[in-house]
């Protein structure tokens, strides 16, 4: 069945963005499409928002979640992408009848957000945190519009390959019209189109027989693939291009090709008893039937620029006791304008200082930066798992190094320092050791050789004596932890702990 699905789903979600591919009227879209490949700055705006319809088995947290999302919608009020790649994005969160400005400045080094109650901006370098290097590649409506170099010619033969093939539904047409785009009234064409699921199972085979029988498209775009990804190992690793992709180009190719070519044949061999063996499924009829639908407009201008846009979609779930949703729907409109103009970014305020996210940076240390009135503020501390921690004291654990003195475990006061957050500070002239509570700020004083601690100036007896074994200063697990905020559980030969 797993098989079954991987053959036509990908096909759908792609149909699902891509519909409408072959010209309409006097309008190329595939031409269209890749021209908009080639803005270089822009300005823009967008609104989105999600709607979700609890089904019958959802409960009262999932109907909670839902009424939440509901009311959320991202509004994005000025977008600009300069023609150096640098962009700005300001705009608002609305929830519950409120609003939440938030202001995105991106360049080639990283990322600066500014929100509401925030003490000091965000800022995410790109080079520390290469598993978000993509957000640098954002533009303003959300498109490829700030793709550079070997990204955007791949791209454009992506999207060549794609639209060549991928087949028109029955309701597609081009009208000329007249349409405000920030205050302007402009003469554009206007593409529409409305699908619905059942049809667009109807449409995938013949995206397969076109694209079977399209022997040099496929080789061009495999040697495409290659030519990308070679220049991409090659920026990282000179001289690992071959090793990485198995051969030379033509090797590349031709493996490639050989593995499609087959796969595709078998894919149309088997393509309508396995759509018909599916076909029976009610889940899969409804995801694929009347009520999953998308309705798009696109407004062209003289240029073939894109200057409006609004999608509608909806998708309907099977309803089952695992599904507690049982409608998902999701609608955008955007306009641009100053289409590779002068266009120049607005960056955040950054004059007093920002505060520098990483993998490193604690829930604590972000939680302290907003006000504790801020909307952010409550929308984290409330938020499951923002706070979360879990550490094992045990062998093969995260911390290998436990003793026992008089039946209570000890551990090194550093590993559990670290593993909860905790800011830990040691005075050799008095012997004293303090732990500041990485999520409530609160100030913990030991002693060595002392079970007495004193927490932000209340004394609490702990179940051991703190003490120093070869060096390194223990102290009793379950005591300590519980003071950080967290529980201890044994587990194995080990310990648990538990923050939540």
């Amino acid at each position: 069945m797993k098989r079954k699905l991987w053959i036509t789903l990908p096909l759908v979600l792609l149909l699902i963005v891509l519909s409408g591919c072959q010209a309409v009227g006097n309008l190329d879209i595939k031409n269209a499409m890749i021209r908009n490949l080639d803005v270089q700055s822009i300005e823009s705006s967008q609104t989105i928002s999600v709607q979700l319809t609890p089904s019958a088995s959802a409960d009262a947290e999932d109907i909670q979640l839902a009424t939440i999302v509901n009311a959320l919608q991202l509004n994005i009020d000025s977008a600009k992408l300069q023609a150096d790649g640098k962009m700005s994005i300001q705009g608002s969160v609305q929830y519950s009848g409120q609003k939440l400005p938030y202001h995105i400045y991106l360049d080639e080094q990283g990322m600066t957000i500014d929100l509401e109650g925030a003490k000091q901006p965000l800022y995410i370098s790109f080079a520390s945190n290469d598993s978000i290097e993509g957000l640098s590649s954002l533009s303003g409506s959300f498109s490829t519009a700030s793709l550079k170099g070997e990204e955007k010619e791949f791209a454009k033969q992506v999207i060549s390959f794609l639209y060549t093939h991928l087949p028109n539904p029955s309701n597609i047409s081009m009208n000329s019209v007249q349409q405000d785009v920030y205050g302007e009234a402009l003469d554009l064409t206007q593409l529409h189109v409305e699908l619905t699921g059942d049809e667009l199972i109807t449409l995938v085979k013949p995206f397969l027989v076109s694209v079977s029988q399209d022997k040099e498209g496929i080789r061009e775009l495999i040697g495409a693939v290659y030519d990308f990804m070679s220049t991409t190992l090659e920026q990282t690793e000179p001289g690992s291009a071959k090793t990485m992709l198995g051969g030379s180009r033509a090797e590349f190719v031709n493996k490639g090709y050989k593995e499609i070519n087959e796969m595709l044949a078998l894919v149309l061999k088997e393509y309508d008893s396995q759509l018909a063996e599916l076909q029976e499924s009610k889940e899969f009829n409804t995801v694929f039937g009347p009520n999953t639908r998308v309705s798009t407009d696109v407004y062209f201008d003289k240029d073939m620029y894109i200057r409006k846009q609004s999608m509608d979609m909806t998708i309907a779930l099977p309803d089952t006791e695992y599904t507690p949703i049982s409608m998902i729907r999701i609608s955008t409109a955007s306009q641009s304008w100053n289409i590779n103009g002068n266009v120049t970014a607005d960056p955040v305020d950054t004059a007093g200082g920002v505060l520098q996210v990483s993998e490193k940076t604690t829930p604590g240390t972000f939680l302290r930066n907003f006000e504790k009135t801020s909307p952010v503020y409550m929308l984290l501390n409330n938020m499951n798992g923002i706070t979360e921690k879990s550490i094992y004291f045990g062998a093969y654990g995260d911390y290998a190094e436990t003793i026992t003195r008089n039946r209570v475990t000890l551990v090194p006061v550093k590993d559990l320092a670290e593993g909860l957050d905790a800011k830990m500070q040691w005075n050799a002239a008095s012997k004293q050791l303090t732990l500041t509570d990485d999520i409530t700020g609160a100030v913990t004083v030991l002693k060595l050789n002392s079970n007495q601690a004193v927490v932000d100036g209340q004394s609490r007896t702990l179940s051991s004596k703190v003490i120093q074994v070869k060096g390194k200063i223990y102290v009793p697990l379950r005591s300590v932890a519980g003071i950080l905020g967290a529980t201890v559980a044994p587990e194995g030969d080990g310990f648990t702990v538990t923050r939540k």
